[in-house]
């Protein structure tokens, strides 16, 4: 299925026409309502105006332009983001990877639902920072990842593309440089006379972000919207904010400003533009003979929406309804009579946009509300949930309804039997105006039924690319999600214009601190199963018991019983061998212990380690569910393997070491330390301001802790004072407020943009073979530097005092080495140590030469 037959049949149930495939007018539904959404609806009307923009990553995007576009000027507006931003850092929580991906794809969204526009995406994975185009062509082919930005332009058939980067070296990061030039490529391609006859985009610009100087374009993102009561570029500031894993809070700044772009193509553009559109014809219209019946249709339409938008009245939107469906009527009347002629295929698409617009105004002014609430957020296969679907006629005009109820976009085996008996399909009810009408249903969930999980991450990646195999029920490529599980729907009919209603169906609960908070629903297995740590360090010099955590959770209806417990390799020892575990009703968690013992000669490698819950009817359950869960955005599943890793290595600790830990910014650093056989006391605001530092050998400050962490700024001189008296103190890698801020015992600079090691595999030199840290308790040779994940490190520092001494160099391939990735200063009678070293991204996975480092980072606390 492809984006556009994917996105009419997302409405179908809700709008009850003839579909042809076009996108639909929303994506995820918007923060604006009642008036306000009226008044932004017919600013819809009547046009065909179409922008896409395309970046790299989440918060790439120019979010000014795409809300002064979407919401001022009322035009179709997307952002196509290469990435789902996986390789990214975060801000707010441990999530890297997947996690993070799913993370920034949805809040994406809420920054869609502040600024208008709708959000699609490449099948690209985001592997990390790249400093070259061919570096990240390296990683995403080429002629596949151009198909799918021709296929999204394609589909969504913009008049206007706008591209965020230059497709230049001066673009910095590679999947900028990328972004830019396959948008150019496709713009190329998809422009070309070649083609034929048909639509074309228009013309290619690049966003300069304010930039005056060669600009052809300027657009005013200044002026305050009457509707919604700021600005675009306030507006446009709310947006970026929603991207909080990365640091994007703005100030919504009021006053004049402008939003500027130069043009790329068609070539030749000179002087400045009186805007993006001029020249363009953006009036929904029929080419060809006036007398025709669709000409005549479509004339007198653009009519009807210029009466109505001329008498809205904020304060009385429902005056707007009669209007709305009249014009609706028109607009039938004009697809009904389109000729079957070469050429208009284009144009019987724009009508039928135009029919779901004004459908969606038209439910607007009528005061339509459609709601659905399910008894349960998580349905466990076999299941059976009640759903209660209420339709509130809040205008004043009745509706007679002809159906009420739950859409399902599983597979073909669920059904709903209703538990009342009016409306049921084909059975009339009159809502009256002011009135509610309720139809509660039994919604069946298969035995088989697979459990809710993006579409994307069903299957292997292939390489740098996702890969899904194509499921008509509920996906479609590029879209951010597959559609959920449940949708609520009404149909009915209001002065003999057919109108439906369809919103997604969420489980409603009630906090007494926080008031009513609405859920997700989702398919869960019967049982989930997370194993924890996913990978686990096991000393061959001193190899001790290893602890894992098993965390059930159940959602199956009327409990279940059964037995946990781990697979281990032939030869290791668990203990206990297995648990018996019963739920008693869903929502139960259990959490179980295990400890696994190694065999005396355990081999340096890998050894696999599984976690199972067996049934007592037999089935096993292998998986687990993490969610994706924060305030400002909907929570999404993320499934893990209930499987885990033990590497196996040479790594030696310090004994008795004496470690504190002052957390930073969504990192688990205190969690891995334990593979070293260590547990580090957390460090808080009293404990930095007056506790006993003396009393620990070492003390950690986790990543960009200095950006989160106002207590630890606060109170950084009696660190100092700690390292002085003889402390041994390790700042993981920081961004510009340690420099900033004068943190640092000794100065150092950082560079803008900030030296980095991207390149996993670059080589590694020590610059003095006879310092500790290379040495001892763990002679780190070139081995060491095998393995790694995404990169080396970030943050680099540029220049430093002499005090301290640089340990390492390395350098991407064709740069200069940089030697400011660890730097190790006396200060006093203890020691300082900086590393811009990414030991975040490889205490995850296990690295040993991650680990063996930074054991010998702690041995400098040695007494």
């Amino acid at each position: 299925m492809n984006l556009r037959s994917f996105a009419i049949a997302t409405l179908a149930a809700a709008l009850l026409l003839p579909m042809t495939p076009r996108p639909a007018p929303a994506q995820d539904g918007g923060e604006y309502r009642g008036a306000a959404a009226l008044g932004l609806q017919l600013r819809k009307l009547g046009i065909t105006k179409r922008v896409l923009m395309i970046g790299a990553h989440p918060d790439d995007e120019d979010t000014q332009l795409l809300a002064r576009f979407a919401l001022e000027e009322g035009a179709e507006v997307a952002y196509l983001s290469l990435t789902r931003g996986e390789g990214g850092q975060n801000g707010i929580g441990p999530e890297l990877g997947e996690g993070l991906g799913l993370l920034r794809t949805e809040e994406l969204l809420a920054a869609r639902r502040v600024d208008g526009a709708r959000q699609f995406f490449t099948r690209a994975y985001d592997f990390g920072f790249s400093k070259s185009a061919e570096e990240t062509f390296r990683h995403w082919p080429r002629e596949e990842l151009l198909r799918d930005v021709e296929m999204v332009i394609s589909q969504f058939r913009p008049d206007i593309i706008i591209t965020v980067f230059s497709g230049t070296p001066r673009d910095g990061h590679g999947h900028h440089q990328v972004s830019a030039i396959l948008a150019r490529e496709a713009f190329t391609a998809l422009s070309a006379p070649s083609r034929g006859p048909g639509w074309r985009p228009a013309r290619l610009y690049q966003s300069l972000r304010g930039n005056a100087e060669n600009a052809t374009v300027r657009v005013p993102i200044g002026n305050l919207d009457p509707l919604i009561g700021r600005s675009p570029f306030q507006l446009a500031m709310a947006s970026r904010s929603r991207h909080r894993s990365q640091d994007m809070g703005r100030p919504e700044l009021p006053g004049p400003r402008w939003g500027t772009l130069r043009r790329v193509l068609p070539e030749g553009a000179t002087g400045t533009e009186p805007s993006v559109w001029a020249g363009l014809d953006t009036t929904l219209a029929l080419d060809g003979p006036a007398e025709s019946t669709a000409a005549r249709a479509l004339a007198r339409y653009q009519q009807q929406v210029e009466t109505v938008r001329s008498r809205f009245n904020p304060l009385e939107p429902r005056a707007s309804a009669a209007g709305l469906l009249e014009a609706l009527g028109t607009l039938w009347v004009a697809w009904d009579s389109m000729p079957a002629t070469h050429g208009v295929a284009d144009l019987k698409s724009d009508i039928m946009d135009e029919i779901l617009k004004v459908q969606e105004a038209a439910v607007a002014a009528l005061g339509l509300v459609i709601d659905g609430v399910a008894g349960d957020a998580r349905l466990a296969p076999g299941q059976a949930v009640d759903v209660e679907v209420t339709l509130w006629n809040g205008g004043a005009e009745p509706i007679r309804v002809r159906d009420l109820s739950p859409g399902m976009h599983g597979d073909r085996n669920w059904y709903a039997t209703p538990v009342d008996t009016i409306p049921g399909p084909g059975v009339e009810a009159t809502v009256a105006p002011g009135a509610l009408l309720t139809q509660r249903w039994k919604v069946h969930v298969p035995a088989g039924a697979d459990p809710t999980e993006p579409y994307f991450l069903r299957e292997p990646r292939k390489g740098d690319l996702y890969y899904w195999e194509m499921d008509d029920r509920d996906m479609a490529e590029s879209l951010p999600f597959e559609r959920p599980p449940l949708t609520a729907c009404a149909q009915g009919e209001v002065n003999g214009q057919k109108l439906s209603l369809c919103t997604d169906v969420t489980y409603r609960e009630v906090d007494l601190r926080q008031g009513e908070l609405r859920r997700p629903v989702m398919v869960v297995p019967a049982v989930s199963v997370l194993l924890d740590p996913p990978a686990r360090v096991l000393s061959t010099a001193s190899p001790r018991p290893i602890t894992y955590t098993v965390r059930l959770a159940a959602e199956q209806p009327g409990g279940i019983a059964g037995t946990a417990r781990l697979e281990v390799p032939a030869g290791w020892r668990v203990e206990p061998a297995s648990v018996p575990v019963r739920f008693a009703a869903p929502g139960e968690v259990r959490e179980v212990r295990f400890t696994v013992t190694a065999p005396a000669n355990a081999r340096a490698g890998d050894h696999p380690v599984s976690a199972v819950f067996v049934a007592e009817d037999g089935r096993r359950f292998e998986r687990g569910v993490q969610m994706i869960d924060y305030p400002h955005v909907r929570a999404r599943p993320l499934y893990h393997d209930a499987r885990s890793v033990v590497r196996a290595f040479d790594v030696r600790v310090p004994q008795g070491l004496r470690v504190a830990y002052i957390e930073g910014a969504g990192e688990e650093g205190p969690g891995f330390l334990a593979n070293l056989g260590i547990t580090p006391e957390l460090l808080d605001a009293e404990d930095l301001a007056e506790g006993d530092l003396d009393r620990f050998d070492v003390i950690i400050a986790g990543s960009r802790a200095y950006e989160v962490r106002t207590d630890l700024m606060a109170h950084n001189q009696r660190v100092l004072d700690y390292v002085e008296r003889g402390g041994t103190f390790i700042v993981q890698y920081n961004k510009y407020e340690i420099v900033e801020g004068n943190f640092t015992p000794f100065p150092i600079t950082m560079a803008r943009p900030h030296g980095r090691v991207t390149d996993e595999n670059a080589p590694v030199r020590t610059l003095d073979p006879a310092h500790p840290v290379v040495t001892t308790p763990n002679r780190i040779t070139e081995a060491d530097w095998a393995g790694w994940v995404q990169e080396r490190g970030l943050y680099f520092a540029e220049t430093w005092d002499p005090a301290y001494t640089p340990v390492l160099e390395t350098g991407d391939p064709g740069e200069t080495p940089l030697k400011g990735g660890l730097l190790i200063a006396r200060h006093g009678q203890g020691t300082y140590v900086y590393t811009g070293i990414s030991f975040f991204r490889q205490f995850p996975h296990g690295v040993p030469g991650a680990y063996r480092l930074f054991a010998n980072l702690l041995a400098l606390g040695a007494k």
